[in-house]
């Protein structure tokens, strides 16, 4: 029977080596390790135990998986051809060796049996070096993973594999986007093996200039004492708002009661962006968040869904809508990006055929929200005509409409027609927001920014009348009209 032993030669000490490994080794199967570079191998040399490497691997491939790749399909081949193989990994084989992971698919897809031979593992003796116990919380994550696996502060963490400065510093950036930057963290290196283990405790911005950093450190993050920390936090905070000894005005509040709240503080957020106050946008951005969940309880508490509901579902949508990114890894240009999305939005709403066929383009206009700015809602529903080709191919033709709908307004005013006027003036700012899109502005910001300049100069007409000890309601219009060249001038 084919078979591969999988064993694992402890985190540094040979003493931390198992019994069964060392008998294992010293069998009549040839010996593989993924690499020599252990505090070990000199006792393993000692012990007159033979073995190949694969550290010439690392040396001649692109990547850490390219590498992982070769070991296995090597060690596969061998079992196929020649039999029974040991093959060797420091700590204990099922903590955080991808290669492990890896030859155990790999086995099963072939029919070949392996075992399993548990050792010490860094964990271990990174615990002991701590002095803690892991029953009270700790996440282990690589430092590879940092990112797509980010710690939770309220628990201690334990980072593996910061195996140079570089990757110190990398690593730095992303912990300091969570924790504060001069928040306590201890790095550990050589843990387990006698008279070489460093402790040191430093600041997080400083763990990429400690010298001793080598292929056997990892960070340990204590756990925030704080409550209510990170996203987890403001959910439990919104709970607590909302539970039997929470705030009066946050348990009265319904999702229709929050609606104005929601709409204000979108439009803090855009106020914040035409600023471009930073400091102010990152306050403005939290408002927003705390609204979400706020909605989100809500629903929550009346079994309609949940905040993991929302979040899978986002996640899952922009996967599937990123097939570019996610799935196929093709390259388009954006306005196929846009085409793309449009096409899959149609699948996922049970509609089939070309956009106009789908049930009707004027059933998608009429399916845009109410609740917009009417200018925001004019442009979204000209975006969807010009997908059928409904559509000028520059602003010139738009331009030349905004004429027409004004000669229009003009014959209306005079034949005095309310009903007429009003009809006329709805086109004349309908065709406005043409113009814009065809030149790729958004019309709400553009009026907004016409509004503020028309206040910035109201304030200077202010300030001119006061220089007289007059206000503007002492003016005529027509000193007003003057006034307001003037500062137009300046």
């Amino acid at each position: 029977m084919r078979q591969i032993e999988i064993v694992g030669l402890g985190p540094g000490s040979p003493g931390q080596m198992t019994l069964e490994t060392l008998t294992l080794l010293k069998n009549d199967s040839p010996n593989f390790f993924r690499t020599k570079i252990h505090p070990v191998m000199d006792f393993i040399q000692a012990e007159g135990i033979s073995y190949e490497s694969f550290d010439c691997y690392y040396e001649v491939e692109d990547s850490f998986e390219m590498v992982y790749d070769k070991i296995v399909k090597t060690l596969i081949d061998h079992v196929k051809s020649k039999g029974n193989l040991v093959y060797a990994v420091p700590g204990n084989p099922l903590f955080g060796e991808k290669t492990v992971e890896k030859l155990i698919q790999a086995a099963k897809a072939e029919g070949i049996e392996y075992q399993l031979h548990p050792g010490v593992s860094f964990v271990d003796v990174t615990l002991n070096a701590l002095e803690q116990d892991p029953i009270d919380g700790l996440k282990i994550i690589d430092a590879f993973d940092c990112l797509k696996n980010p710690p939770d502060p309220r628990i201690g963490t334990l980072v593996t594999q910061v195996y140079d400065q570089h990757m110190a510093s990398e690593l730095k950036l992303q912990l300091m986007e969570i924790y504060n930057p001069e928040k306590k963290v201890i790095l550990l290196t050589n843990s387990g093996i006698p008279q070489q283990e460093i402790s040191r405790e430093v600041c997080l911005y400083e763990i990429d200039r400690v010298d001793t950093i080598n292929h056997l450190t990892s960070l340990y993050i204590p756990a925030e004492n704080t409550a209510y920390q990170g996203f987890q936090g403001i959910i439990e905070i919104m709970k607590t708002l909302r539970g039997e000894a929470g705030c009066p005005w946050d348990r009265s509040q319904t999702s229709e009661s929050l609606r104005n709240y929601l709409l204000e503080e979108s439009y803090e957020v855009l106020e914040a962006i035409d600023n471009e106050d930073w400091d102010n946008l990152a306050e403005e951005l939290g408002d927003v968040l705390f609204q979400l969940v706020f909605h989100a309880e809500i629903a929550s508490e009346a079994g309609h869904f949940t905040m993991k509901q929302v979040i899978d579902g986002i996640n899952e949508k922009m996967i599937r809508r990123h097939p570019h990114v996610f799935i196929d890894k093709e390259i388009f240009d954006p306005e196929e990006v846009e085409t793309n999305w449009d096409a899959i939005k149609r699948i996922e709403k049970g509609q089939t055929g070309k956009p106009e066929e789908a049930s009707g383009l004027a059933a998608e206009m009429k399916k845009i929200p109410k609740a917009l700015p009417a200018l925001m809602e004019a442009y979204k529903v000209q975006k969807k005509a010009a997908k059928v080709g409904f559509d000028w191919d520059n602003p010139m033709p738009a331009l030349d409409k905004i004429e027409e709908e004004l000669l229009e307004l003009s014959v209306a005013l005079r034949e005095n027609n309310a009903e007429n006027v009003e009809e006329e003036l709805g086109d004349l700012l309908f065709s406005a927001v043409n113009v814009a899109r065809l030149l790729k502005l958004q019309p709400e910001m553009v009026l907004r920014k016409a509004t503020a300049k028309f206040v910035s100069r109201f304030e200077k007409m202010e300030k001119l009348a006061g220089q007289d000890k007059k206000s503007l309601n002492d003016y005529t219009f027509e000193q007003l009209d003057d006034a307001w060249n003037h500062v137009k001038g300046l």
